[in-house]
């Protein structure tokens, strides 16, 4: 029988494998627009914003010391990395794609500075203000409370940096997430889900569930809620499944054309 220990062992393997799964499914995209030999309808925003929120988790468990977050999040920001310079090969607009890495990078960086900076400055007066009260009161009070002082210093300055950076994570996950609705309307207009890839919903809904026990297990709110959205949200995408379902029978027009894309709703968003 397996216990706890084994359980989280195996969702942790699971969770990070099928995430890694639907990391790989932009080789599709690239494979897409290398074959024509040129960028068209693809756009860049969904590799520069999956590289964002891969390198926010990174950092996020760098600070929890999570070794299974750090080895996800880093395959997927060299996975996005590798997307982004291949589209910059292919495409016309250049300019712009450089225009969005430099603007993700700065993002990045400013985050982890700003996160440093006030960690640092308040670990820096806590420890001061820690200081002279152990010196006002060395004659009465031994070195244990200048251990328990540090602890509560490490203890507080770290959970700050969690909760901003989780925030951020939890904010760009479900942004991630709530991409595929901007097909939402074509859908509709059509009754047709031809145009929304089914297995790529379906493992979106198998990798939020997975990580949402995880995050369960771990406690860790801001693991928890942006995949609980994803669920939901995948969820939602399903049911038009069997409200609209799909017909082979789709008109050729420019418009439509590209129902066969992995990603078809990243056409609306053309870089």
């Amino acid at each position: 029988m397996m216990n706890g220990y084994d359980f989280e062992y195996a969702l942790r393997v699971s969770a990070s494998a099928c995430t890694c799964v639907q990391f790989l499914s932009g080789f599709l995209i690239c494979a897409n627009f290398m074959k024509k030999g040129k960028v068209s309808n693809e756009s860049v925003v969904p590799f520069v914003t999956g590289f964002l929120s891969c390198s926010l988790w990174l950092y996020y468990g760098m600070i929890l010391a999570n070794s299974t977050l750090v080895s996800v999040n880093a395959f997927g920001c060299l996975l996005f990395a590798i997307y982004t310079w291949l589209y910059y090969r292919y495409t016309s607009k250049k300019k712009r794609v450089i225009h969005y890495v430099v603007s993700a990078i700065a993002v990045i960086a400013w985050i982890v500075y700003i996160t440093y900076t006030n960690v640092n400055r308040k670990h820096s007066k806590t420890l001061s203000s820690a200081e002279l009260h152990l010196h006002e009161t060395v004659e009465v009070v031994a070195v244990t409370p200048l251990d328990i002082a540090d602890t509560s210093i490490i203890s507080s300055t770290t959970n700050d940096a969690i909760d901003r950076v989780g925030l951020l994570c939890s904010l760009t996950t479900m942004l991630f997430f709530a991409a595929p609705f901007s097909n939402l309307i074509h859908v509709i207009r059509t009754k047709n889900t031809e145009s929304m890839p089914l297995p790529l919903i379906v493992m979106t809904f198998l990798v939020s569930a997975q990580w949402l026990v995880y995050g369960r297990m771990l406690r860790d709110k801001f693991i928890m809620y942006p995949n609980a959205v994803g669920c939901m949200l995948s969820v939602i995408q399903l049911a038009l499944f069997v409200i609209y379902p799909r017909r082979s029978a789709v008109p050729l027009t420019t418009e439509l054309h590209n129902h066969h894309h992995p990603y078809p709703y990243i056409k609306l968003m053309d870089a």
